[in-house]
């Protein structure tokens, strides 16, 4: 999934769960919440040269494309906990949390493409579905997903 793709699904995956989460996300900043899901449906791309978040991160982004080979290390589950826990020891759990849940969401926008991911990372074993990455399939499903957003907007 794109940039976009991967915005919209973190956005819909905080509104489908922010509610049903609240007491883990309890002492922390709404806004800080839902910019850490957003952070992290866009995080495990830092290795991929050339994206958005690649780009806003540098010279950092460019460690990490030269370190990790895409869809490897930093879309595992392993990166996940790892990345999570420390932000929950620096910040607060609810933070942690709120990383923890944006990663995931950017798992379920890549574990539909063709390429799929390594969630088990260093296993072989790939969460893989019909979609191609920048195809018109994708650009209906973010558009659908928008207009799901917008819907929960006026009735949440």
């Amino acid at each position: 999934m794109l940039f976009h793709g991967h915005l919209l699904v973190g956005m819909l995956v905080f509104l489908l769960t922010y509610n049903f989460f609240d007491d883990i996300f309890t002492g922390g900043n709404i806004f800080v919440i839902f910019l850490l899901v957003l952070l992290g449906s866009l995080l495990p791309d830092i290795d991929e040269k050339g994206t958005t978040i690649n780009k806003w991160f540098g010279f950092i982004g460019i460690i990490f494309q030269k370190l990790f080979k895409h869809r490897g290390f930093l879309h595992s589950l392993i990166f996940f906990l790892i990345i999570s826990f420390l932000v929950k020891i620096i910040f607060s759990d609810a933070y942690g949390y709120a990383l923890l849940l944006g990663l995931f969401a950017h798992i379920l926008g890549d574990g539909i493409s063709k390429m799929g991911v390594r969630l088990f990372y260093p296993l072989k074993f790939r969460i893989k579905g019909p979609l191609r990455v920048g195809s018109f399939a994708e650009v209906l499903i973010s558009f659908f997903i928008f207009c799901v957003i917008v819907l929960l907007l006026f009735f949440l």
